[in-house]
C-alpha cells in the first residue's frame, strides 16, 4: 500500500497529481500548436462551411461584380434525385447518385445569351477533412454549356465552389450536393 507517512513533494499522491497536470498541459499545447499551423475550416452546425465574412473587402468586391455582370447560371445532371420539398433550407437540395456524376453547367449573360469561351473550375469540398477536396475543369460542349464528370471519394455532402471565367470576368457560385453512392460489388 502506498505510504501516506511521507510529507510534501515526495509523497506519491501529488507527484502522481503533478504528471496528471502536466500531461493535460502538454495535450493543450499540443492542440494549439496544430490550430496555429494547420489550416481551420470554419464549420457551422451543419458541417458545412460558414457563409462568407460580408465585411471582408474581397468578398464585397466579389459580390459587386458578380451583380454587375448579371450573369445567370444553373447546375444539372442526369444522375440528380429530387430533394423532399419539405427539406430545410440548409440541407442539400441537390442530391447526386453516381460518382464519377455528369455535372452540366449553364451560363448566360444579362441577355439571356449563352457566355462562350469561358473557363468553368468546380472544386468540390469535403467540409471534415482537405485532403479529399478535387478540383475539376469543365468543358464547354456548346454555346454556354460546359459539362464535365466529378469523382467523389465518398459519400456524403459536399460543397461545390464553382468559377467561371471569361475575358477577365469572374462569376463565382457555390452548391450543396449530397453524393449517394451505391456500394459496389466486391
Amino acid at each position: 500500500m502506498i505510504s501516506q507517512k511521507q510529507k510534501g513533494w515526495r509523497n506519491p499522491w501529488v507527484f502522481g497529481l503533478l504528471i496528471i497536470i502536466l500531461s493535460g498541459v502538454l495535450i493543450n499545447a499540443r492542440f494549439l500548436w496544430n490550430v496555429l499551423h494547420n489550416p481551420v475550416r470554419v464549420l457551422d452546425d451543419n458541417y458545412s462551411v460558414k457563409a462568407h465574412n460580408k465585411y471582408d473587402a474581397k468578398w464585397v468586391q466579389q459580390q459587386a461584380e458578380r451583380s454587375t455582370l448579371g450573369w445567370q447560371a444553373s447546375l444539372h445532371s442526369p444522375q440528380r434525385l429530387q430533394n423532399d420539398s419539405q427539406a430545410k433550407p440548409d440541407e442539400a437540395r441537390f442530391i447526386l447518385t453516381a460518382s464519377p456524376a455528369i455535372l452540366q453547367f449553364n451560363l448566360l449573360d444579362r441577355e439571356s445569351k449563352p457566355v462562350q469561351s469561358g473557363a468553368v473550375v468546380v472544386v468540390a469540398q469535403w467540409p471534415g477533412d482537405p485532403n479529399f477536396d478535387f478540383k475539376e475543369t469543365l468543358r464547354e460542349i456548346a454555346p454556354g454549356h460546359y459539362q464535365g464528370e466529378l469523382k467523389f471519394p465518398r459519400a456524403g455532402n459536399w460543397d461545390l465552389l464553382i468559377r467561371a471565367e471569361r475575358d477577365g470576368s469572374q462569376f463565382d457560385t457555390e452548391q450543396k450536393v449530397f453524393v449517394a453512392i451505391s456500394k459496389q460489388p466486391e
